[in-house]
């Protein structure tokens, strides 16, 4: 069995030189959920190439394997010339040393139109330098299904208890629906959806220094008491432990699930597909949580491009970037997301109709200025990105659901594995 691995891991070394080496310059993209968005995205690509007389070849990666093929091409010296990876992982490569810095395409950025949202501009910064730049903000309002709590006689939950007491009284009346569509696997929604849900309750994994481990906390203890309770009692389906990250997604869109949490992708897919969906649904904040420190918290993510530190064209790979922001390109694409990728431009989305006259995205300004990013209650930070791409927290949850194992001696595991996580950088 070793052998097997050693020789299929040397196979997608392989593929990965050769595909690196097939082109003039390589840029791998996250797969935007969006085929529109993936085929202008490509288009861009070819244009580029073409005006630069070069091949330029574009591939889309699915997220949830992004981390393992990069680990791939990078340990094959086969890295893209140009990646796409979450905003919140930037700092990850960067300590890692596997990222150029690229001050000068921030700076572009910040020049433009009135400058970009500078509260994502933290998890780009290592070391004094920029080593991403975001490409949109990832916003995350509540889908909630307006006729299924109408049923209820119940409001629309403000906060996650009034939430587990609508879901009840839904899946008591409906069977076949899940409650909250809330994934509790190891996708990469898991990572960021479970940080809301813990950081509403007061939980946070770091204190204000963003070194000091602060998880195991009694608001810690009630948020995983909360999703096992749910998780118990059917209101929380069972099959979100094998979920992708489409999995809410296709959830909701086939109207199985009463609520998710996820950006955008879900209304503009509705727009175009299930009008009756959309008249059914609201998008709402995310609940607040119980007591003092109890709170309506989203986390702050964006997809953002880098330039890898193996690439012997830099300067080709930050024309690529400067192209894709150009306004013809970038207006365009974010039109073509139908709200799921929103502008790192606030000018761009006071004057794009899209957002400015819609009352669904009325309050994405304030989210995209004062949304949480990951080393909550610190900055953003090395340590922070090695935990989220570990997938530390959506591990330990599942060990409250499938191992049985009581939220207090899960949150004292997190802190162990944090702790280690940490010592390794010292």
């Amino acid at each position: 069995m070793k052998k097997l691995k050693i020789a299929i891991l040397a196979s997608a070394m392989a593929l990965c030189a050769t595909v690196a080496s097939s082109a003039d310059l390589t840029i791998w993209g996250l797969q935007a959920f969006n085929k529109d968005a993936d085929a202008l995205i490509t288009q861009m690509a070819k244009d580029f190439g073409k005006a630069q007389g070069l091949d330029v070849q574009y591939v889309i990666v699915p997220a949830n394997v992004l981390t393992e093929r990069l680990a791939s091409a990078f340990e094959g010296k086969a890295a893209p010339d140009a990646f796409m990876q979450l905003g919140q992982n930037s700092q990850y490569y960067a300590q890692n040393g596997l990222t150029k810095p690229i001050d000068d395409v921030l700076a572009g950025l910040r020049a433009r139109d009135g400058g970009i949202y500078e509260s994502v501009v933290p998890q780009a910064i290592y070391e004094g330098k920029a080593h991403s730049v975001p490409i949109e903000i990832d916003l995350v309002p509540m889908f909630a299904r307006k006729d299924l709590i109408a049923e209820t006689g119940l409001p629309v939950p403000e906060t996650w208890e009034d939430l587990r007491k609508v879901t009840q009284a839904i899946v008591k009346k409906n069977p076949h629906y899940a409650g909250l569509g809330l994934p509790l696997s190891n996708a990469n929604d898991s990572e960021s959806q479970l940080r809301m849900l813990f950081w509403s309750f007061g939980a946070a994994m770091f204190a204000e220094d963003g070194k000091t481990i602060t998880w195991n906390s009694p608001e810690t203890i009630a948020a995983y008491q909360f999703i096992k309770d749910m998780y118990a009692e059917g209101t929380i389906p069972r099959n979100v432990v094998t979920w992708d990250d489409g999995g809410n997604n296709t959830a909701y869109q086939t109207g199985r699930a009463a609520f998710i949490m996820n950006p955008p992708s879900v209304y503009s897919w509705m727009v175009e597909n299930d009008k009756k969906l959309l008249e059914n649904s609201a998008l709402i904040n995310i609940p607040k949580g119980p007591g003092e420190k109890g709170r309506s918290a989203t986390l702050l993510g964006t997809f953002s491009w880098l330039v890898s530190s193996q690439t012997k064209k830099e300067a080709l790979a930050k024309e690529w970037i400067n192209f894709f922001f150009q306004p013809e390109n970038y207006e365009k694409l974010i039109q073509t997301t139908g709200g799921r990728w929103y502008p790192i431009f606030p000018a761009v989305a006071k004057r794009m109709p899209l957002f400015k006259d819609n009352p669904s995205f009325a309050n994405f300004h304030d989210l995209a200025t004062n949304g949480l990013p990951i080393g909550y209650r610190g900055t953003p930070t090395p340590l922070a990105s090695q935990v989220y791409t570990a997938k530390i927290l959506s591990t330990s949850v599942q060990q409250v659901v499938i191992d049985g194992k009581s939220p207090h001696e899960v949150a004292q595991w997190v802190e162990a594995e944090v702790t280690k996580l940490a010592a390794g950088r010292k």
